[in-house]
């Protein structure tokens, strides 16, 4: 199931055991809140194609091991990840508001073409990388196709740098903590990093319709609203449960209240 899972979380030990003979599951889009859902239905049926799309067949021994519930307390963040709709800690994730994750359309600089950056070869084919309607923000990334919530993309790439003196350019790393120790993901430079980078800051909540989360020692983006046709994908940059945006040389702006640890509570500028 390797479209599904979170590299590095997956962890056997949590399953929550056999499941019911004769039955099946299928990882769907839910037409009813435009969000990722596993099904159960009986086998050899199909899902009604009026409230769902099917993506893929699950078995029964991956379905069991999905949503095992952690105590805050007991959060370990290589292994574990914080449902925003439960509010609740699940390993390796809720199996009632599971995760997809897209690949990058290529992964490696080896595989770049003559033409664009690097970073915007890996940009998936969901979506077009065109001038942000937000204003002074220069590019952003629009969906080319419905986005649902529960989409991962990730992890963002970049150089790995020490200290903020050694960034290309501020506005574009990640603080990554990790066993104890601290580092910086720099994106800013276009032959080194990948897509993410160029997905703008909302202006306020309610624009937001992604957030970011850390996972063994990685920076992933998660829709958490779903993403119309021609919709400018927008993430919050800020301290997060576990990572921080880098400020930009502007500084932070004030911060804000958030509904949950994954929401991140400080604006900085627009990046680009």
């Amino acid at each position: 199931m390797s479209e599904v899972q979170i590299p590095g979380i997956c962890d056997p030990d949590g399953a929550l055991g056999k499941l019911p003979e004769k039955k099946m599951f299928k990882l769907a889009l839910d037409f009813r809140d435009g969000a990722i859902s596993i099904v159960e239905c009986n086998q050899g049926h199909t899902l009604d194609e009026a409230l769902y799309k099917e993506i893929q067949d699950l078995s029964e021994e991956e379905v069991s091991v999905l949503g095992t519930e952690i105590a805050d307390h007991a959060y370990d963040e290589s292994l574990d990840i914080h449902c925003d709709r439960c509010n609740k800690f699940y390993r390796p994730y809720c199996r009632l508001h599971p995760l997809f994750k897209i690949p990058d359309r290529i992964s490696k600089i080896e595989e770049k073409q003559p033409g664009s950056p690097f970073s915007e070869q890996t940009l998936p084919i969901l979506f077009r990388i065109a001038q942000s309607k937000l204003p002074n923000a220069g590019l952003g990334v629009f969906a080319s196709t419905f986005v649902p919530i529960g989409m991962v993309f990730g992890p963002y790439k970049g150089l790995k740098v020490q200290k903020k003196g050694d960034f290309y350019k501020e506005g574009y790393a990640w603080r990554i903590n990790k066993n104890d120790k601290k580092f910086y993901i720099d994106g800013s430079h276009p032959e080194w990093s990948n897509w993410l980078r160029y997905i703008n800051s909302p202006r306020h909540e309610e624009e937001q319709n992604m957030i970011a989360f850390q996972t063994n020692g990685k920076i992933f983006y998660r829709v958490i609203k779903p993403i119309r046709i021609d919709s400018e994908l927008l993430v919050w940059y800020g301290s997060s449960y576990g990572g921080e945006f880098v400020d930009a040389e502007f500084g932070p702006k004030p911060k804000k209240s958030a509904k949950n640890p994954f929401i991140c509570t400080s604006r900085v500028p627009m990046h680009r």
